[in-house]
């Protein structure tokens, strides 16, 4: 089985959507129009309370995810300029 590189342009079945490709260069952006989503749902769609906490769980999941993405691509810039 061929190694998948951690960074660097998708060569899969999904390189021909460029939009994953954004996702994966700028998951920030994409959360923050998630959480912007999930006010406007709250704000003026009538959805029951369990719909609303459960986006609101989904939506603090994925801040998990993409806090540890941007700390993996700071991290990984360190380790870049210390080794120089």
């Amino acid at each position: 089985m061929a190694s998948i590189p951690k960074r660097g342009r998708h060569r899969g079945p999904a390189a021909a959507f460029p939009l994953l490709e954004l996702l994966r260069e700028h998951p920030a952006r994409a959360y923050s129009i998630a959480a912007a989503a999930v006010v406007l749902i709250a704000q003026y769609v009538t959805v029951p309370q369990e719909a609303l906490l459960g986006l609101v769980a989904a939506l603090l999941g994925a801040g998990e995810v993409t806090q540890r993405v941007e700390n993996a691509k700071t991290a990984e810039v360190l380790h870049e300029i210390r080794a120089r």
